[in-house]
């Protein structure tokens, strides 16, 4: 997917709208003064879902200068520093495209039959029509039972 195919507010989100970037044309973001820690970089979108990756920006005890270690990360689990780090600068491409149309379904004889509806509507006539001419069809001496039973 290249950037030109994103829609114009698609942006860069961390922590969940703390601070913003704006995609370039040419593919790159930036996201000023992020604070040392943990964040989460989530690329907002209308037409694409990005993944969510786990920024953790710490400062070098060698050398003193800011390290950056980013990871894929799914929402709903804990941070694990078992994933691998990603390589810098970050590479990332949408994992779905949003699809908000669905094909309307054609008539099923099927679909229309397996309605609740339609089911006691039919129950109903076989209890209508059935049932009376299964009765006149009846043994005299069961249908004298029958009446007296009720």
């Amino acid at each position: 997917m290249h950037v030109a195919q994103l829609a114009t507010d698609a942006q860069v989100v961390v922590n969940g709208g703390e601070q913003r970037g704006l995609i370039q044309s040419d593919g790159r973001f930036a996201v000023d003064n992020l604070r040392l820690g943990d964040s989460l970089l989530e690329i907002a979108s209308t037409n694409y879902a990005f993944p969510k990756i786990h920024v953790r920006i710490a400062i070098s005890e060698e050398d003193g200068q800011a390290a950056v270690a980013a990871r894929y990360v799914q929402l709903g689990s804990k941070w694990s520093e078992e994933t691998p780090v990603l390589a810098y600068p970050l590479q990332i491409g949408a994992s779905a495209k949003y699809d908000f149309f669905t094909p309307r379904q054609g008539f099923s004889i099927i679909t229309m039959f397996s309605n609740p509806y339609m089911l006691m509507v039919g129950a109903s006539l076989v209890a209508v029509f059935v049932l009376p001419k299964l009765q006149a069809n009846m043994d005299p001496e069961a249908l004298k039972e029958l009446q007296a039973k009720s």
